[in-house]
């Protein structure tokens, strides 16, 4: 499991707001980093680059795109440089994107979809290095989805044999990002019906359908779940059930924990002492409380809020850690 930095993504007006649900006769803090950027940038290679433009600046929350070259060794190459292979540039489209209209989970989502991550060096005819699948992440939040993604959608993959994802996901600080020439920016918007290019793999990628989940849950699931908010202590269904079972992931259905790992902490939430398997969340830094950072659970299928991992408390389990986990994320499955 990865612990990297980050605080989960909220909506621009929740900054230490208080929000009450009158139907639910409870109360819920959402917080946020102040501090945390309006915009952000993300950069993939998905073969022919002009196709993969226009799919990006069509999502809404991405602000602009540009496209370019890296991954290579050569200073400010040129498209027909690049092409001949000898400069091992990647064709890139460069994502400027709101965090706050747009996560970077649903830029991935594209991305696996919109080409062939399986496809060394090569999407449908277009063959060479230059068209590889790649992924250079800006941050080290964007490394952990970018690494669980790549997880989750194999494992999709090879459930229809295909496989593996041959993606290359490395730190951009590592590699310049060297913008093309002005004919291939935005290509397909000064030429419609110009080449786009992308084979692609034919499987979804098993994402939430937002609207849906919103119209599913009640207020208080939906803002702890996709909004990082912690329902009220003490108030949760599951804080001191002791049934034997399964507990899920209420967005995605996912398993996550076991009753055999569940334990009374008295902290006023639901207390385990491990996920059922590593891969089953990620660990994110949260530096929301700043300067108290804690450790953020969420779900690795979905990328749902669930809570935070403690440890070093000093409570007889096998981990000494405490997995405080919010009710409202879970589902408990008897057995």
């Amino acid at each position: 499991m990865r612990v990297v930095e980050n605080s989960y993504p909220l909506p621009a007006n929740s900054i230490g707001k208080l929000i009450e649900y009158d139907i639910t006769n409870l109360r819920i803090m959402v917080t946020m980093n102040s501090s945390r950027n309006s915009s952000e940038l993300a950069y993939f290679a998905t073969g022919c680059f002009w196709g993969a433009e226009r799919r990006f600046w069509q999502l809404p929350g991405v602000i602009r795109t540009s496209v370019g070259y890296m991954g290579g060794h050569k200073d400010n190459p040129t498209y027909e440089e690049v092409c001949t292979g000898k400069t091992n540039h990647a064709e890139v489209v460069e994502v400027n994107f709101d965090p706050q209209q747009i996560s970077y989970q649903r830029l991935l989502e594209e991305f696996y979809t919109m080409h062939d991550p399986t496809s060394l060096n090569k999407q449908g005819g277009d063959i060479g290095t230059q068209y590889r699948s790649a992924i250079y992440y800006t941050n080290s939040e964007q490394e952990a989805l970018a690494f669980n993604a790549a997880k989750v959608y194999g494992k999709v993959l090879a459930k229809s044999g295909i496989g593996p994802i041959v993606t290359q996901i490395e730190d951009a600080k590592s590699h310049k990002y060297w913008l093309a020439e002005e004919y291939h920016q935005r290509y397909l918007e000064k030429n419609p019906n110009g080449y786009d290019c992308h084979s692609s793999t034919g499987i979804a990628y098993p994402s939430v359908d937002e609207l849906q989940l919103k119209q599913q849950l009640d207020p208080l699931s939906y803002e702890v779940l996709r909004n990082g908010a912690t329902e009220r202590a003490f108030t949760g269904e599951y804080t001191d059930t002791e049934t034997v079972g399964v507990y899920k992931c209420k967005a995605c259905g996912n398993e996550l924990f076991r009753s055999e790992t569940k334990f009374h902490s008295g902290c006023g939430w639901p207390s385990f002492y491990a996920p059922s398997e590593d891969d089953a969340v990620i660990l994110l830094e949260d530096r929301s409380l700043a300067p108290r950072i804690r450790t953020e659970v969420r779900c690795a299928m979905c990328n749902s809020h669930l809570g935070h991992v403690f440890e070093g408390e000093g409570f007889d389990t096998p981990t000494d850690q405490r997995w405080c986990i919010n009710s409202v994320s879970l589902i408990l499955e008897p057995r």
